[in-house]
């Protein structure tokens, strides 16, 4: 059975234009909230990313030093209902701009009643990954999720914490020691999975990152070039709160001085080109 391990966030779905107008959308409205000023709150924002090593943790608002003066003595719960309007417009334009790419569910159908067997591969947090395919309606075309270890702010209701949780067997934690572009991690996916790397397909919008690792663990590499297709200023709002340190920027910046030598085997425009490199048409034989 031929194995197809896809990346999540633009590959999938826009991640960059979906988070960055939420992300944006909850600060608006907490700084009238708080009476704070924007750039402080961003300052603080990037102080808590850097405390969990993760940037998407939208509940991070609970921890900001502006906030816990505000609401000093109150439980995370608590504070949480003092500022639900900037939950509210978070979720909002979520599930405004959070769409699958065109193509990607029905591939995704076709690829399942095809007989691949396809795992998601990510550096977002479990909850975050789990919850934005279940939220799409595409986690029954998986039947594994590998996603990166780490932390992430509980969500201050209980109850709804636990219905976020993914079922039993369905995700594997991939250790930070496996982070892209290290070849290793698609190495152990292949094994775990019990399917061979040259029978492996490995798609992913990054060329330092995913076909660098894709073609390092021997396995064909398919970039989703249409997942560079973003407003540019919408990287800049990630940028000023990430949680990357001065290491980290430095390490980007080396991997990217490589991206002219990195060649996909394939490179597709839509998510629906899978299907012609797992599935490419057989040359009609002439007639005699």
């Amino acid at each position: 059975m031929p194995l197809l391990i896809t990346d999540l966030d633009n590959t999938l779905y826009d991640w960059v234009t979906f988070f960055a107008h939420a992300f944006s959308a909850m600060v608006d409205e907490l700084v009238p909230l708080l009476e704070a000023d924007r750039q402080t709150l961003l300052d603080e924002f990037q102080v808590v990313h850097r405390r969990y090593g993760n940037s998407e943790q939208p509940f991070a608002t609970l921890e900001l030093p502006t906030v816990q003066r505000r609401f000093a003595g109150m439980s995370s719960a608590q504070m949480a209902q003092h500022v639900r309007p900037a939950f509210a417009a978070f979720r909002r334009e979520r599930e405004r701009l959070l769409r699958p790419y065109p193509g990607v569910r029905e591939t995704l159908a076709t690829l399942q009643q095809r007989g691949v067997k396809v795992v998601g591969h990510t550096e977002a947090i479990v909850i975050n990954a789990y919850h934005r395919l279940h939220i799409l309606g595409l986690e029954p075309s998986f039947v594994r999720l590998y996603s990166l270890e780490g932390q992430v702010i509980a969500h201050p209701d209980p109850r709804r914490a636990a219905e976020l949780q993914p079922p039993p067997d369905f995700v594997r934690v991939v250790p930070r020691s496996e982070r892209k572009p290290n070849p290793d991690l698609l190495l152990d996916i292949c094994r775990l999975e019990g399917v061979a790397p040259r029978e492996t397909t490995y798609v992913g919008d990054s060329l330092t990152r995913d076909i660098a690792m894709a073609n390092g663990a021997g396995v064909t590499a398919v970039w989703a070039r249409y997942g560079n297709q973003y407003d540019r200023s919408l990287w800049d709002t990630l940028v000023r709160v990430t949680h990357w340190t001065a290491e980290d920027v430095a390490r980007e910046a080396r991997l990217r001085e490589s991206a002219d030598r990195i060649v996909p085997d394939f490179t597709i425009d839509s998510y629906g080109e899978l299907l012609d490199v797992l599935f490419p048409a057989r040359p009609q034989r002439r007639a005699l």
